[in-house]
């Protein structure tokens, strides 16, 4: 993801009074808030850390890979560090780790979608039913899912 860079004179005020310009590239794209930008920060550090331990889990590390990872981790927990630092420490583990963010969220996408088309409904027969002791009530033949879920009733919870 590119992002064009176009040159903006941005006026700078000297200490005699005149204006000078620099030539500083700045990014086409809107700045996003600053909330969005620490949830974001927080997403990155929670995956880094996520894949850190399951190296840890999965994996034989070598005492050597154990100590990096396990430091590695606490570098990025910790409040004092800067965020210069944790971004540079996970470019540097990961290397282009929001494109592999990307790549594994799509993954997960596709997984539950094949999972959630590939579910089948079975029927349970009345002995099971009462055996189970759980309460299984039939639908009526002339409802369908589908019809039960549109009601005109707006859904409340009764907890009062």
């Amino acid at each position: 993801m590119k992002q064009k860079k176009k040159i903006v004179p941005n006026k700078v005020s000297g200490t005699n009074g005149d204006e000078k310009t620099s030539g500083k590239p700045v990014l086409d794209e809107a700045p996003r808030s600053a909330e969005a930008q620490a949830e974001q920060l927080a997403r990155e550090l929670a995956w880094c850390v996520e894949q850190l331990e399951l190296g840890l889990k999965k994996q034989r590390p070598t005492p050597k890979q154990k100590e990096r990872a396990v430091g590695a981790i606490r570098t990025l927990h910790s409040e004092k560090t800067p965020l210069r630092r944790k971004k540079q420490l996970m470019l540097s583990l990961f290397g282009v780790y929001r494109a592999q963010m990307v790549a594994e969220g799509r993954e997960a996408l596709r997984s539950l979608r094949t999972a959630t088309h590939s579910a089948q409904v079975q029927l349970v027969g009345e002995v099971a039913r009462k055996k189970s002791g759980k309460v299984c009530r039939p639908r009526p033949a002339g409802r369908t899912k589908a019809d039960a879920d549109l009601n005109d009733e707006e859904f409340r919870f009764n907890f009062f």
